[in-house]
């Protein structure tokens, strides 16, 4: 029993301190690794040319992944003078253009002239490589966005959703899905992810969700889903201190929520990092500041790596 007792007592007292030298490793890490944005909407505010400004100046290789939902429509012109540089997707548009026709009703309806048009242009942009994926495809924002009249929520595994789906399980490509973490919500991105395994699932935000355990859980389970980490920095937010945003935030740039250090770390490979400059208020270098500062420089080197950018070429295929 004496021994026993000493047993667990030592093991209660073994500590594996960080090792001074790690953490500078990772800060200076942290300032130089190239960054792939993916969730950068390139608003009719940003043309090519500040947008490969910015880019250079920050050392973000790659940008995109989301759509231009305020214009320009066609993004074709980043893609022409970024080449591969530019993650270019399709979606978003003609979402944003079906809701303010038919409201939340028209997103899960099939019958929709602008759906079929979208599918048809999607096969052959993703057979030419013109497209990465969908996205974002903005299905449930109930509460995430300021505006009233812009918040929605519908049925994810909807009919014109899964064909979505289906084009890009053809061509491995992914799907960009903003939508916060309802229990129901998340059984109809679990049932996606079931039925189109060859599709990479990137959760917008990481569902906004303040529940760990949920996001875990889900990384667990569905090795096709990924979480995306832009706009829960505290630049983001109006007032950073309101209980929302407390709840919401998890990092800024001097600070990071050990518990989504610890979340990333035990899924290094399922986490990106992006922007999301969806109004002209974003200020885009301080944002990557952060990212840089506050939340890549907490990790080991190599999960640095990785959320940075290795996980976005891999699973984005780009070059």
């Amino acid at each position: 029993m004496l021994i026993r007792k000493y047993i667990l007592l030592s093991v209660m007292v073994i500590s594996f301190p960080v090792c001074s030298q790690d953490i500078e490793h990772s800060k200076k890490l942290a300032q130089e690794v190239p960054i792939a944005d993916v969730h950068r909407h390139v608003q009719r505010w940003v043309s090519p040319e500040l947008l490969k400004k910015q880019m250079e100046k920050s050392n973000v290789k790659w940008s995109g992944a989301v759509g231009a939902p305020f214009g320009p429509y066609d993004t074709m012109s980043y893609l022409d003078l970024l080449k591969n540089q530019y993650i270019p997707t399709i979606g978003q548009v003609e979402l944003g253009s079906i809701f303010d026709q038919y409201g939340a009703a028209g997103l899960i309806d099939m019958n929709v002239k602008t759906y079929k048009e979208l599918l048809a242009n999607a096969e052959h942009l993703f057979a030419n490589g013109k497209v990465k994926g969908f996205g974002e495809l903005i299905l449930n924002n109930k509460i995430s966005n300021p505006n009233v009249s812009f918040r929605r929520k519908v049925k994810i595994n909807s009919a014109p959703i899964e064909a979505m789906f289906t084009i890009a399980d053809q061509h491995k490509g992914f799907v960009q899905i903003h939508s916060e973490d309802d229990p129901d919500s998340v059984d109809e991105l679990k049932s996606l992810s079931t039925k189109f395994k060859n599709t990479s699932i990137i959760l917008s935000h990481c569902m906004f969700s303040s529940d760990v355990n949920r996001i875990k859980n889900l990384l667990e389970s569905y090795s096709n889903m990924f979480c995306e980490m832009s706009a829960r920095s505290r630049s983001h937010f109006m007032n950073p201190d309101s209980e929302r945003a407390k709840l919401w935030v998890v990092y800024g740039e001097n600070f990071v929520k050990e518990e989504w250090v610890q979340l990333i770390e035990e899924f290094p490979t399922r986490f990106m990092v992006g922007t999301d400059t969806y109004n002209p208020k974003i200020d885009f270098e301080k944002n990557i500041k952060e990212i840089r500062e506050g939340l890549l420089s907490a990790l080991q080197p190599a999960t640095i790596e990785l959320v940075a950018y290795k996980n976005a070429v891999r699973v984005m295929r780009l070059e």
